[in-house]
C-alpha cells in the first residue's frame, strides 16, 4: 500500500492552489514541491514512532478516536477552517506529539530545499498532518489493521521512500528526526540528503 500515492491523489490541482494562495504567495509549483518534501517527513516521524510498541498502541488509539478519514471528504473545507472534529483538524496538536522538538528540524530542511520561509512551511506542516492520519485511519479500518499492522504499513512506506533515494542520501528523514532539537542540520546530513525531497514525488 503506497501512502504516497494515495495521499497525492486526494490533493489535485484544486487542492495545491489552494495552499499556494495561503501559504506560498499564489505560486503552485512552490506548494507542490513543498508537499513533495513534507509527505516523506510526516510518514518517517509515524513510522519512527510506532516503531516501538508503545508509539504504535498510541496512534492506533488516536485513529481510532479521532481521526476516521471524514477530513478527506471535505478538504476545501477543512482548509478553510469548516471542520467539525477540532480534534482530527489540530494540525500543530499532531505535530507536537509526532515531532516534538524535532519540528524546527523538519521545518528548516523543507524550508532550505524548496526555499521559502519557516513560518509556510510550519503552517503547511499543520495542514497536511490531519490529512496523513485520516488517510491513515482509513487505511485502518478499511483494512482491519491493529497497533503492529500499522507499524509495519508504515515501515514498510518509509522503506519505499529510501529505496527511491540514491545510496549515499538513504536514512536522510531519520537522521534528520534523530538530531537534536535546535533545528541547526549537521551539515553531513544536509548536503546528502536535502537534494533529494522536492524531486522524489514531484508530480511530472
Amino acid at each position: 500500500m503506497d501512502l504516497m500515492s494515495i495521499l497525492s491523489s486526494q490533493m489535485g490541482s484544486a487542492f495545491i492552489g489552494q495552499i499556494a494562495g495561503k501559504y506560498f504567495g499564489g505560486n503552485s509549483k512552490m506548494a507542490q514541491m513543498a508537499i513533495s518534501a513534507a509527505l516523506p517527513m510526516l510518514i518517517g516521524a509515524l513510522a519512527r514512532n510506532s516503531s516501538k510498541q508503545e508509539g504504535a498502541n498510541q496512534l492506533a488509539s488516536a485513529l481510532d478516536n479521532d481521526h476516521d478519514g471524514g477530513i478527506l471528504d471535505d478538504l476545501t473545507g477543512f482548509l478553510g477552517g469548516n471542520h467539525q472534529n477540532q480534534r482530527a483538524a489540530n494540525g500543530a496538536g499532531i505535530l507536537k506529539h509526532l515531532l516534538g522538538d524535532k519540528r524546527s528540524n523538519v521545518e528548516n530542511a523543507i524550508s532550505q530545499n524548496v526555499g521559502v520561509d519557516a513560518a509556510s512551511t510550519g503552517g503547511l506542516l499543520e495542514t497536511l498532518a490531519p490529512i496523513v492520519l485520516g488517510q491513515l485511519g482509513r487505511e485502518k479500518r478499511q483494512n482491519n489493521l491493529d497497533a503492529n499492522g500499522l507499524a509495519q504499513l508504515l515501515n514498510q512506506n518509509r522503506q519505499e521512500i529510501e529505496r527511491k533515494q540514491p545510496a549515499k542520501q538513504r536514512n536522510f528523514i531519520m537522521n534528520l528526526l534523530d538530531q537534536d532539537g535546535d533545528g541547526k542540520i549537521d551539515e553531513n546530513i544536509k548536503r546528502k540528503g536535502l537534494g533529494i525531497l522536492g524531486s522524489l514525488f514531484r508530480r511530472r
